[in-house]
């Protein structure tokens, strides 16, 4: 007789700061280094005001996730959120799709901001420096999760002293800073407020990263203790550094010279000398290549997860023996990833990231919400855990219907 052979599993082994530095990194990689030119270009000089009210947003969605993740600390996090919260099957099928095609398009992206910055030093053809891009990433997130964290991690901590590289390199005037704060941050009679939104959603994508935290949750040692100081603390560091950086953005380059940048660091500090735009333009590099990686690892978790509850074809939830990674899943993510960062432009890779991910999060708030109910009955109007992520979908709402009328 056969010995009943035990599946393996994610291995749990990761901690509070790696998880932290995950959380950062990925949102860094997405965000600045590739959009501040995109955002300005829509806000104008009002861009740091549409990284804030991006940030206000995607707050009171992360404060939603850094309660649902310690209490189901599962891969596939969203999928769970809703099947406890609506007991719909379907529903949270179709949102743990919706999470893997932001990983999709969001790693898309990012990778093209890659190529972006490469072409300051070399041109080579896209499609070649995308395919073997991803292969690279693909063998490293196969290689283990802790590995590729720790890889995370180091390139984070680049990543922020590449915007501080910045910051301090452009040496902004405070006198300049003063008499122009209230055109960064209070829009003037007659400005087109409606250009702030827009910049706002397209900042959004920039946040997108603290929500794949909930995915590895499964691999975490201790999620009730670290869950909430990853996800939280993650997005607050990343706002704060995005606004600093919104800032020396305007007041450093031409309106319509940083719209249309394709590398905004380097152009930034290039005025500087041409050594310093080197220098970031490496960086950038590879803080760009950070955010890819940490899609590929929290689109391919989703998967496994997924096809865990028979959502997804059954060979993605297999894991590899000897790594204890979801092998099949990530050379699915790498293949889509290089598939759509081809052929679809970034800004609107950009902005259909954002339309995915924010129908998500209207559907996690109002799990949250659900749930909170369940816990609290009409007692619930009273405490933050129900109000905060009731507002937070309101607010997810109200800025996808002002998009899709804004398109029409």
């Amino acid at each position: 007789m056969k010995k009943e052979q035990k599946e393996v599993g994610l291995k749990k082994q990761l901690g509070t700061v790696q998880i932290l530095l995950y959380g950062i990194g990925t949102m860094l990689g997405a965000g600045i280094y590739v959009l501040v030119g995109k955002v300005a270009g829509y806000a104008g000089t009002l861009a740091p005001l549409s990284f804030l009210m991006a940030g206000v947003l995607a707050g009171l969605t992360a404060y939603s996730y850094s309660l649902l993740a310690p209490r189901f600390p599962k891969s596939g996090g969203e999928i769970v959120y809703v099947v406890k919260a609506f007991n719909s099957k379907r529903l949270a099928t179709l949102v743990g799709w919706g999470v893997i095609l932001t990983g999709f398009i969001s790693a898309a992206a990012i990778i093209k901001g890659f190529v972006g910055y490469l072409d300051v030093f070399i041109e080579i053809p896209d499609p070649w420096v995308i395919t073997v891009t991803m292969t690279l990433l693909c063998i490293l997130a196969i290689w283990g999760i802790s590995e590729s964290l720790n890889v995370i991690g180091l390139i984070t901590l680049i990543e922020v002293g590449g915007l501080l590289f910045v910051i301090f390199v452009a040496d902004i005037d405070l006198d300049k800073f003063t008499s122009q704060f209230s055109e960064m941050f209070i829009a003037a009679p007659g400005y087109d407020i409606f250009a702030v939104f827009q910049g706002a959603f397209l900042a959004f994508y920039a946040f997108v990263g603290f929500e794949d935290l909930a995915n590895v949750a499964e691999e975490v040692k201790d999620p009730k203790k670290s869950m909430q100081i990853a996800i939280m603390g993650s997005l607050f560091i990343a706002l704060f550094l995005y606004i600093l950086v919104a800032i020396v953005a305007v007041l450093s380059l031409p309106l319509d010279e940083l719209s249309t940048t394709n590398a905004p660091m380097a152009d930034i500090i290039a005025h500087k000398g041409q050594h310093y735009a080197y220098i970031i333009s490496l960086i950038s590099l590879v803080a760009v290549l950070n955010g890819v990686l940490a899609q590929v690892i929290m689109g391919s978790r989703v998967l496994y997860g997924m096809a865990g509850q028979n959502s997804a074809p059954k060979m993605f939830h297999q894991v590899h023996k000897k790594f204890r990674t979801p092998m099949q899943a990530t050379i699915a993510m790498a293949i889509g990833i290089v598939v759509l960062a081809v052929f679809i432009p970034i800004v609107q890779l950009a902005n259909a990231t954002s339309y995915v991910i924010i129908s998500v999060f209207v559907m996690v708030n109002l799990s949250q919400t659900k749930l909170a109910f369940m816990d609290y009955g009409k007692k619930c109007w009273w405490n933050r855990k129900f109000v905060f992520p009731l507002l937070a979908a309101l607010l997810c709402i109200v800025f996808l219907a002002y998009k899709v009328l804004a398109v029409s």
